[in-house]
């Protein structure tokens, strides 16, 4: 997320983007706000070793804000623990609330629990009108490589450095090409951009292919075929700008043909394509 804010400029930059009625810079300016908060919170989390933040993986837009850089902010904190582990939720939202407290974090609704996991929804004090957020931690999948310690330099935000537990390279990007398998949202395909290219990863290509393989095993799709990952570019291209530009400066988007491209170019050399 290269150019970050700190919340003080994100506050002054919604005002303008009120003043001249741009609704798109209002939903980004949201988003990010929602980011930092969230970045801030793993940041005290992480310093607190008997948080239950230790004991997941992180995934998701928010490793890839916080590790990556990713120009693509995030609202949520997507973890697993696989192995139908359940962590205690009143555990989870004491501890974000103890970390987030000059933040005004608190719980927003009751905790959601499903099959797959449980989703925490949050709110924080805002500077843009609307301070909503969410962390989500699944438990149904069993990990296929061990979990990584992931590194988060957000000192440009003037927050410390700080290290967590997260998935490994070649499941994160698994989980991502059945994500854009499975529906057709714009920021799947340019996360799997970031992922391939930008990110620096070491892929293997034979433990990706068991990686993939372990991850539509659970889907209709049972295993992975040549073209797979095309599934929903059409309904993604018409999309692509309109969705993304509430999560990415414009000027950050990349076009979707060249997208397209860069991304059937790695599945090649990956063994994907």
């Amino acid at each position: 997320m290269a150019g970050r804010r700190s919340l003080a400029e994100i506050e002054h930059d919604y005002h303008e983007a009120r003043q001249r009625n741009d609704s798109s810079a209002v939903a980004r300016l949201r988003n990010e706000e929602a980011c930092v908060v969230l970045l801030t919170l793993l940041g005290r989390l992480a310093s607190d070793e008997s948080s239950f933040i230790h004991e997941v993986a992180l995934k998701g837009g928010i490793l890839m804000a916080g590790e990556l850089r990713s120009p693509r902010v995030s609202a949520d904190i997507d973890a697993t623990t696989g192995q139908m582990k359940r962590l205690d939720d009143e555990r989870i939202v004491d501890d974000l609330r103890a970390a987030g407290r000059d933040l005004g974090v608190r719980q927003r609704d009751s905790t959601t629990r499903t099959p797959g996991g449980s989703i925490v929804h949050l709110s924080f004090e805002s500077r843009t009108d609307r301070g909503v957020a969410k962390l989500e931690v699944s438990v149904r999948e069993d990990l296929v490589f061990s979990v990584r310690d992931a590194f988060f330099d957000v000192s440009d935000i003037g927050l410390d450095t700080f290290s967590l537990p997260a998935l490994a390279e070649v499941e994160i990007v698994s989980e991502k090409i059945r994500t854009l398998v499975q529906r057709a949202q714009p920021r799947d395909l340019f996360d799997l951009r970031l992922q391939v290219t930008d990110a620096g990863w070491h892929l293997d290509p034979a433990d990706l292919r068991r990686a993939v393989d372990a991850k539509l095993s659970i889907t209709k799709h049972k295993k992975w075929k040549i073209g797979l990952w095309r599934n929903h570019l059409g309904d993604i291209e018409t999309n692509w700008s309109a969705v993304l530009v509430e999560w990415i400066e414009p000027d950050r988007i990349p076009d979707f043909d060249e997208t397209v491209e860069v991304v059937a170019w790695r599945m090649r050399e990956l063994g994907l394509e």
